[in-house]
């Protein structure tokens, strides 16, 4: 009875969020009274909940106060929202999946074992990836019929389906949690016990990546790749440099069966990438427009007001694919400089531990690179594990700090 009381005083929300909120959407798709967003909130709402009980709501570093800082205004936006005339609900619906995951700044700040997390993440992001793949080579009605009914696709039918792989969270969120999932995967790859799991976490989520033809996906999975290989030959050392010419002809001759029995594949690939340029040049327009009817340029319209939250609202000028311009546009040159110095200050700890860091860096710099044509930061799936990555970064600092004194 003591051993059971233990084991469960030892699980945290914050490590196993990932694997609840995923099943939350798997069940969604058999049982339509499962709203996976409202759920999703009650558990952030545990772990908020489970930091204050553990007292892990620290603000013993700047950065701490910086983001708790961050939050706050964001939070205190919904002043100036309302002003400009948006209703309440546009706020409240973007608070719950952009500003509430912020919280997993202080999980990982917090954290003495960051390998639970990723690793469940890991389990979390299969089971979504394989879903997906089953249901892609299947394709059972009720599972159109859920797509269509969730917008993932414009037509009920097969054939649309297959264009892109949504699995059972839509393509834009299934793409950037595929790529981090294969980040994720190294550190596993490189530790004796684990190299199975982590090669086969590796394989499956780079596939998921491109599946879900996302063209942001793709180009940050192929730099994950090459950051791979950076981090095993000069980082780790795991590998003699003498192997990786070895290696690159590995990959070429892998590529090159690849165009011979699947040339069509490559090609729709290929298609994709090359039009990356010109989708950037078409929604600069609607940047433009978005940041030229600014609220405030200081303070920002407030959360929520450029988001899809907003769409159909007169007067609002909504950022279908773009984060970035998003968040500026919504937090003003205050909030996004706060923003910005967060991301400074992180970077700048995580490149001088490069070797302890490097998958935190990595998580954040693809969210960052997929976040300029994608609302990356404003999904439940997606947010956590972004701040959970920049908590991690500074999780020793106290310790490096008392021993510097």
């Amino acid at each position: 009875m003591d051993n059971i009381k233990k084991h469960c005083l030892n699980i945290r929300f914050t490590e196993i969020y990932y694997i609840l909120a995923v099943l939350l959407y798997v069940l969604n798709v058999f049982f339509e009274f499962v709203r996976p967003g409202v759920f999703a909130t009650v558990l952030m709402g545990i772990v908020f909940i489970e930091l204050a009980v553990r007292r892990e709501y620290t603000l013993e570093l700047f950065i701490d106060k910086l983001v708790a800082a961050y939050f706050m205004y964001n939070a205190l936006s919904v002043i100036w929202l309302i002003k400009s005339g948006l209703p309440v609900n546009v706020y409240i619906n973007e608070f719950v999946v952009s500003l509430l995951p912020v919280l997993f700044y202080y999980a990982g700040r917090s954290t003495d074992n960051k390998e639970k997390f990723y690793r469940n993440f890991i389990y979390a992001i299969l089971i979504v990836g394989i879903l997906g793949i089953l249901l892609q080579i299947i394709m059972p009605q009720f599972y159109i019929d859920y797509s269509y009914k969730l917008s993932f696709v414009s037509k009920a039918d097969a054939d649309t389906c297959r264009v892109r792989m949504d699995s059972v969270v839509g393509s834009t969120v299934l793409g950037f949690i595929s790529v981090a999932a294969t980040l994720v995967s190294i550190p596993f790859i490189m530790k004796t016990g684990t190299k199975v799991f982590g090669t086969v976490a590796f394989v499956v989520n780079l596939v998921v990546a491109f599946m879900s033809n996302q063209r942001s996906a793709m180009v940050v999975a192929i730099l994950v790749v090459v950051y791979f290989n950076y981090l095993l030959f000069f980082v780790y050392k795991k590998l003699d440099k003498k192997y990786f010419i070895p290696e690159v002809a590995v990959i070429v001759i892998c590529f090159a069966g690849l165009c011979f029995f699947r040339y069509d594949a490559v090609m729709k690939i290929y298609y994709r990438l090359i039009s990356l340029p010109d989708a950037i040049g078409e929604r600069s327009e609607q940047w433009i427009a978005a940041v030229n009817n600014m609220y405030s340029t200081w303070l920002g319209n407030g959360l929520g007001a450029n988001g899809h939250r907003a769409l159909f609202i007169e007067g609002t000028h909504v950022i279908a694919d773009g984060g970035l311009v998003k968040m500026y546009c919504e937090q003003g040159i205050f909030g996004f400089s706060m923003f910005i110095y967060i991301l400074i200050l992180t970077f700048k700890r995580g490149v001088r531990g490069i070797k302890e860091y490097c998958i935190e860096l990595g998580i954040i710099a693809v969210a960052l690179l997929q976040s300029v044509g994608s609302n990356i930061l404003a999904f439940q799936l997606t947010t956590p594990v972004f701040w959970y990555a920049v908590g991690a970064v500074f999780a020793d600092a106290d310790k490096d700090i008392k021993e510097a004194g």
